[in-house]
């Protein structure tokens, strides 16, 4: 093709003229393909939709997260009209090894630099993403009859066959927290358990099991002789069978606290915060995850100050040992 646009000394003339022809070819080529004044890498971006990165916490692996979670999130992106991606930019749709999971300390980092823009936020960081970083909460599981929030307890917990019977026989005793930044398996414990008699690193050892479940299973099998967990977890292990709740005691529970909250970043579009905002309200949870959920079959608005008081109550007195 080239040696005849060229043309050559011996037929520049017809060269010329098959060139103009050749040229109005790919214009018209250019034009039955969407027009040239718009190239196609140009039309791809137009259309693209807007991309959110999404991550969870640590509660669950990502199995268990997706089985729980992944119906909410295709919807919100189909009814936002928006792209879910992990951190890295991969989309969630490919299956739960997509999905985040990441440590208190990661998911402020996260939501402080924009690199997170929606996210399921644990009860206890909640008020700590509000005042350190842009993020604000905008919903949490409920019941829609009432309109009502979830929540849940601090529960210690001990072995059914123990002979501790009141919170301050577990004296010089090995005690499970969760994690440092965790409400219900470290915060609380430390603002409470001090008024029962029982006081953190004190009058007990604390050791970090790294979950709930794991606190849990390792009361069962005697590593702890008590463990402060979140009582939504326990019972959950309790419905789907992994544990019976004739093997424990509970010795004592907290005052409710409000359930994990879904995070929208301050750097989101208020149009697209709206969308997805709409798009979370209008999701219903499936019947048969609703046992799984403590009951919720939806997600409720909440009034951010007033919802999380008693977690800023137990960040108030334990936060010299949360540092």
């Amino acid at each position: 093709m080239n040696r005849f646009l060229r043309g050559g000394e011996a037929g520049g003339k017809a060269g010329t003229v098959l060139a103009v022809w050749a040229a109005g070819l790919v214009l018209q080529t250019a034009v039955a393909a969407g027009g040239a004044s718009a190239p196609a890498a140009t039309r791809s971006a137009a259309a693209a939709p807007p991309s959110l990165a999404v991550a969870f916490p640590k509660t669950y692996d990502r199995y268990e997260t997706s089985k729980l979670y992944i119906g909410l999130l295709d919807h919100v992106a189909r009814c936002a009209a928006v792209r879910l991606v992990n951190l890295r930019g991969d989309p969630i749709e490919r299956g739960p090894e997509m999905l985040d999971l990441l440590s208190e300390k990661d998911m402020l980092e996260a939501l402080k630099t924009g690199r997170l823009q929606l996210a399921q936020v644990t009860a206890g960081l909640v008020p700590v993403a509000m005042d350190s970083t842009d993020a604000r909460p905008f919903a949490v599981r409920g019941d829609g009859a009432t309109g009502n929030a979830s929540t849940y307890r601090l529960n210690l917990i001990v072995k059914a066959e123990s002979p501790y019977r009141a919170p301050t026989d577990l004296k010089g005793r090995k005690i499970a927290h969760t994690t440092p930044g965790s409400n219900s398996g470290n915060l609380a414990p430390r603002a409470y358990f001090p008024g029962l008699g029982l006081t953190p690193d004190t009058d007990y050892t604390v050791i970090y099991s790294r979950g709930h479940e794991r606190s849990i299973v390792g009361v069962l099998h005697g590593f702890y002789d008590g463990a402060a967990v979140a009582s939504d977890q326990f019972q959950r292990m309790i419905r789907k069978g992994e544990v019976s709740a004739s093997s424990f005691r509970v010795l004592w529970e907290s005052p409710p606290f409000p359930a994990e909250a879904w995070m929208l970043s301050g750097r989101v579009p208020a149009a697209l915060r709206d969308k997805v905002v709409r798009c979370v309200g209008d999701y219903r949870i499936p019947a048969s995850l609703v046992p799984l959920l403590e009951g919720a079959d939806r997600y409720v608005p909440i009034e951010p100050e007033k919802a999380y008081e008693p977690v800023r109550f137990v960040l108030s007195k334990s936060r010299p040992a949360a540092r």
